[in-house]
């Protein structure tokens, strides 16, 4: 007879060898199938919790447990402000149901994870009901689970007395059946109080369970559209102002604007984002005063919590958003630290022609028009030179100016610094001060300690941000801590999980770390989504060419632009298919740039490795040194590179860039 090994009552079960067997032959067949194989690291996550219930290794599926094996977490990680094993298991249990109910024929073992736990069950099929019902081994196993209170591991309780015919029974006499009367009517009683303590219990509770939320793009109420880009940089500063309580889960704007004008309903809108609750509302601005509504709402029952209006003078439009803020985690009674609740309170006055040309600029950074948005932050500036968003803004700006290539390096990355450390000296609690600061300790100073140091501090602000999550997981990446980085990537995922944002830079990141059939099957599934897709391009070019697949890599890199960068990988991407001539052609163009701006001399190194020329590769590589190229940030990782590390030479100018261990 085939028997799970026993546990104690309320303990979850081991499965018998046997069933460990099937488990185990029905877990690859899971994995291999069409809703697995494409995603590697829910994969993982399944493969890696079955493993521990099958060898009764129960503790390690708690969830700090699973986040500091799988995502490379602390130990001591703080679980409520980071859910990345939750959204995880989420996923698994889609993909779960998403495989049985496409199944064509029942199998006969079912996998799941339930709602609330880390620990799989194994559903076995159920017995044909004419089969003896006798042996443990007929009946269906919940391995995984507590076992049910059965015969089996306790006593059945006995029958009181000896039985009694219906007819035998006596009537009740009158004092009798007022006794039982008063008796009914304290049950009615206490039935209705313990049914209102419940509804008070669930009402009370449902708001303490709120953890995570989305504040919608704010309403524009006044009628006129050239006031859409008021009422969007109110819903931003909102979002920046909640997103710094660190034990709530707060969603990117990117992803909150993707909601702009949906007729989606706001059950369907939480699901999709996996929130508890949601911010809706809107502004008006009426001359220099502003009147904002806003209303807390709990998804999970669609009903209001909270709803306040507020009036202020434009000089005081900021105040505003920290009172929401505060009268949010008032509501929901999450826990906040001092720190967190002092910038909460604080009361930034800001000159109302300095805040316009603000909101105006973040347009144009939300676009992409970095030149446009640099000309509205100084005109801000002008207003005010005491705007410290406005000063770490134009940080921002230059520092993608200068990644891109649009401004030599050395000048871009000089003024982001610059910038960054005037916001910092006017706010030191502005955690995109820090994190544009952390970026040029990187690309300026190459000094990848003070990086950490600010980005620590950045994330310590707003552990929220989605951006700042993303740049912190490109350093990691370029200092070659891979795994961190994808598990970082990963959180700005859970942050900003319906816009292609953080989807780009985790695709990066998996090319990086090697993991190229991971990185397509990212492509493939944000291809899926109904969502605006950045250009794939370049990101394909590079798999395909670490693939072998050079005609596609090269068609691929042809429609990415004439960049500088995609020059580079298309040159690389020539030489290592053998057309040397188009390869040389590119490093003329190259050649170019460099003469034109300053930009180009990694990329003609990477064209010269491709080419099998230590010699030049290194010439350019050194000039790449001397113009503090930002290409060298990617010395420990670039895969274009690898032809060259074997040279002594390589290992001496990574430690010159600062990247040795």
């Amino acid at each position: 007879m085939v028997t799970d090994h026993p546990s104690p009552v309320g303990q979850p079960t081991v499965p018998n060898p046997e069933r460990v067997l099937l488990i185990r032959q029905h877990l690859k067949e899971v994995l291999a199938s069409h809703v697995f194989v494409a995603s590697k690291r829910t994969q993982d996550f399944l493969e890696l919790i079955v493993a521990h219930a099958l060898e009764g290794e129960f503790d390690q599926l708690r969830e700090r447990m699973i986040g500091a094996e799988m995502f490379g977490r602390p130990l001591g990680y703080d679980t409520g402000s980071d859910s990345i094993v939750r959204v995880k298991a989420t996923d698994v249990r889609k993909k779960l149901a998403q495989y049985y109910a496409e199944a064509k024929e029942q199998p006969p073992i079912r996998i799941e994870l339930p709602s609330g736990s880390y620990v799989p069950r194994f559903h076995f099929e159920q017995p044909h009901p004419s089969a003896a019902p006798e042996t443990d081994d007929q009946n269906p196993a919940l391995v995984g689970q507590a076992p049910p209170q059965q015969p089996s591991f306790e006593a059945a309780i006995p029958a009181r007395g000896p039985a009694i015919s219906a007819t035998s029974v006596p009537r009740p006499r009158l004092w009798q059946r007022r006794l039982i009367a008063i008796a009914l009517g304290l049950a009615v009683v206490a039935a209705l109080g313990y049914a209102g303590f419940r509804k008070w219990y669930s009402d009370s509770n449902s708001r303490s369970g709120i953890h995570s939320i989305v504040i919608l793009p704010l309403e524009n109420l006044s009628g006129d559209p050239t006031q859409e880009y008021f009422a969007d940089g109110m819903t931003e500063e909102l979002i920046n102002d909640l997103g710094q309580v660190s034990t709530l889960r707060v969603i990117s704007l990117t992803s909150s604007m993707s909601y702009k004008g949906t007729r989606k309903k706001l059950p369907e809108i939480a699901h999709e984002l996996a929130v508890d609750a949601v911010v809706e509302g809107g502004i008006l601005r009426e001359g220099n005063e502003v009147r904002i509504s806003a209303q807390l709402i709990d998804a999970r029952t669609d009903r209001p919590i909270m709803a306040h209006t507020y009036v202020r003078d434009l000089t005081d439009a900021y105040a505003w958003q920290g009172e929401v803020a505060q009268a949010i985690v008032d509501e929901i009674s999450i826990k906040v630290t001092p720190q967190e609740q002092a910038r909460l309170a604080r009361n930034r006055s800001i000159d109302p022609a300095a805040q316009d040309l603000y909101l105006r600029g973040m347009l144009r950074l939300e676009a992409d028009d970095c030149k446009g948005a640099v000309d509205y932050f100084n005109r801000a500036l002008g207003s005010d030179s005491n705007y410290a968003q406005a000063h770490a803004a134009l940080a921002n700006c230059y520092g993608r100016m200068g990644e891109s290539g649009q401004m030599a390096y050395k000048e871009a990355f000089s003024r982001q610094k610059a910038e960054a450390l005037r916001a910092i000296e006017l706010d030191d609690s502005l955690p995109e001060g820090h994190a544009e600061l952390a970026n040029t300790a990187m690309t300026l100073d190459w000094d990848w300690a003070t990086a950490e140091t600010q980005f620590n501090r950045a994330l310590e602000l707003n552990p929220n941000s989605a951006p700042i999550h993303e740049k912190y997981a490109f350093y990691l990446a370029r200092t070659g801590q891979l795994s961190k980085a994808l598990a970082e990537v990963e959180r700005g995922v859970d942050l900003d999980p319906v816009t292609w944002h953080s989807f780009h830079a985790d695709g990066f990141i998996c090319y990086f770390a090697r993991h190229y059939d991971d990185a397509l099957s990212l492509i493939q599934r944000v291809q899926a989504l109904n969502i605006n897709p950045p250009d794939w391009s370049f990101l394909r070019g590079d798999v395909y060419v670490e693939q072998g697949k050079f005609s596609e890599s090269i068609a691929e890199f042809l429609k990415s632009g004439a960049g500088p960068d995609s020059l580079g990988h298309l040159g690389n991407t020539y030489a290592r298919a053998g057309r040397i001539d188009d390869a040389r052609k590119t490093i003329t163009k190259l050649e170019q740039h460099v003469e034109k701006n300053g930009v180009g001399r990694y990329e003609i190194a990477l064209v010269y490795a491709g080419l099998g020329n230590k010699q030049q590769a290194f010439r350019w590589l050194e000039e790449a040194y001397a113009a503090h190229d930002v290409g060298l940030l990617y010395l420990k990782i670039d895969p274009c590179l690898d032809p060259l590390r074997s040279d002594p030479r390589f290992d001496d100018l990574v430690r010159r860039v600062g990247l040795t261990e």
